[in-house]
């Protein structure tokens, strides 16, 4: 018996194409998923069509311009469901900094004339439009992305990493970052990266969002321990997720 294949669709908005590519770069692999997928859209590769229906929508990138807010409205009425792919679409990454700076620091490099790319506040895609799944990190693992379309094509619930990244670290019989002075995020972070930082001693800077259970609070009091200053604190968490911590003000100041 026939059955009929998923179609899928991937679509970017503001953002480096860095997480697309991560699904590209697994060659052997997407050549092998073309049997069991009907893949209509896909920047670089094939023509996509915004009035096409879709079972998946892949989603790169922040609303970034008025253009990006139009696609992903449009993008999201014709999808049955929408995953928010790396951490610009899933946390607004570090183009949303933008928000925690002075826009004199910026304002030379916004576009005033056209109206489609005029500014907006940069802001990760939850922010407009529901979000069925998504595929953190900066950018996605590839075997990630991977492994989450063979799950939806056996019908299967994909699974979703909410171990800290520090569980890897432990794994990989890494030292403690934060135990030898650097402020690592580590604690707060959501894994499945493999501690891929971490393992050549760079310190995680959160690109994966946080954990369920993120004790923002705690990792905060401990830092502050560890003698990193309230600026150092505040830059570091806002690089990747700063749009997700509303309450980080309160926190440093309780």
């Amino acid at each position: 018996m026939k059955t009929t294949k998923l179609k899928i669709g991937f679509y970017g908005i503001t953002g480096c194409a860095g997480c697309q590519l991560s699904f590209i770069f697994n060659e052997d692999e997407l050549l092998s998923l073309i049997d069991l997928i009907d893949l209509r859209a896909f920047p670089f590769i094939k023509e996509f069509n915004l009035e096409e229906k879709f079972d998946y929508v892949f989603i790169e990138g922040l609303v970034a311009n008025k253009n990006d807010l139009k696609t992903l409205k449009k993008l999201r009425e014709k999808a049955d469901k929408l995953v928010a792919l790396g951490a610009c679409a899933h946390t607004g990454c570090v183009p949303a900094y933008r928000n925690f700076t002075l826009k004199e620091n910026y304002k030379h490099l916004l576009y005033m004339k056209r109206t489609e790319i005029q500014d907006v506040k940069p802001t990760p895609v939850d922010t407009h439009v529901n979000v069925d799944y998504t595929i953190p990190g900066c950018p996605p693992d590839k075997n990630e992305i991977m492994n989450f379309i063979k799950d939806i094509v056996k019908g299967k619930e994909p699974k979703i990493n909410n171990n800290p990244v520090c569980v890897e670290c432990r794994r990989n019989n890494n030292v403690c970052l934060l135990d030898v002075g650097k402020p690592c995020l580590g604690p707060i972070t959501r894994g499945g990266c493999n501690s891929v930082c971490t393992n050549g001693k760079f310190e995680c800077w959160g690109c994966r969002g946080l954990t369920d259970d993120a004790d923002i609070k705690l990792l905060v009091k401990l830092l502050k321990e560890k003698g990193f200053s309230e600026k150092i604190i505040k830059q570091r968490m806002r690089s990747f997720v700063g749009l997700k911590l509303p309450n980080l003000e309160k926190i440093m100041n309780e």
